[in-house]
């Protein structure tokens, strides 16, 4: 796997995330959004010595998907 690979899946978890951050309300949504919240906090810390502005994570994401 590559760095553009992996970079595509990421910014593949953050499109779904913020399609779900549109979604009413509820406790589905809301199961749904930390899921992705958690995958990609582990892939954040998990690139950080990579770098995480090259993967498009160098955001905050518990205030981007709140």
């Amino acid at each position: 796997m590559n760095d553009e690979m992996i970079r595509q899946y990421i910014g593949d978890v953050i499109k779904m995330a913020e399609t779900v951050k549109n979604e009413p309300e509820s406790e589905l949504r809301d199961g749904k959004l930390l899921a992705y919240n958690e995958v990609l906090s582990v892939l954040k810390t998990d690139l950080t010595p990579l770098g995480v502005e090259n993967y498009g994570l160098d955001f905050d994401i518990d205030r981007k998907l709140a």
